[in-house]
Formats: structure tokens, sequence, C-alpha cells
């Protein structure tokens, strides 16, 4: 079982719903055969004042953006950290569309799924 911590101010786009492994907080990680995959709501924030980073296994995306109105000043920020491993962090991408922020990191080879051959041995 898991347990996901709720936060009644963040709200998720849609689409998150239709996922199926738990959300945490606007960012989403998923794997297929040869990549990790992860997915960060960043909604109203213009892409160039997002940075995505990875270091050591752990990435690191922040968006923020300030806005002045009737009502005085108001900042939005996002931070969001998730320790991985397996990748090949020198190959990842990242692009952003309708507010969400995609990175797409190959898995090493090492870290792919292969079949392994059993051998039978002879019994005497």
């Amino acid at each position: 079982m898991t347990i996901t911590k709720w936060d009644p101010f963040v709200r998720l786009p849609r689409w998150f719903e239709d996922f199926d492994e738990p959300v945490s907080r606007g960012l989403k990680v998923r794997e297929t055969d040869n990549d990790i995959i992860a997915e960060a709501v960043v909604a109203g924030i213009p892409s160039q004042n997002v940075e995505v980073h990875i270091e050591d296994g752990v990435l690191t995306i922040k968006a923020e953006t300030k806005e002045e109105g009737e009502k005085g000043y108001s900042e939005y920020k996002y931070y969001y950290t998730a320790a991985l491993s397996g990748g090949a962090w020198d190959k990842a991408e990242a692009d952003i569309e309708n507010g969400v922020v995609t990175i797409t990191i190959p898995k090493a080879e090492a870290a792919r799924p292969r079949k392994i051959e059993i051998k039978t041995k002879k019994t005497e």
C-alpha cells in the first residue's frame, strides 16, 4: 500500500487522474523499458522561468513567476525533487507543453530490462 500526502492547495490538471501510479504534489515519475519519464505541473509559469537540474541521480525542477496586479504583488513557486536511479543523466531532455514540463531520461544500458537465458546442468 502506498500512502500519498494530499495537499488541498495544489490543484492538478484533470489528466493526472488517468495515471495508474499515485501523484505527489504535481510530480509524476514513471518508467518505460527504455526511459524514465518525469512530468511536473508548472501551470501559468513561462518556460524561461522553469529550470531542470539533474545531479547524482537527483532531479530538481524549479519554477517561479511574479505578478503585479490590482491587489498588489503575487509570487508563485513550484519546487520538485526526486531521487532516481538507472538513468543516463547526460542524455536527459526536457520540454514544456500545456503547463506541464516533461523530462525524458534514457535508462542506462545496465538498468534496462533483459531476458536471462537459463542453462540446464547435467546431473550425474
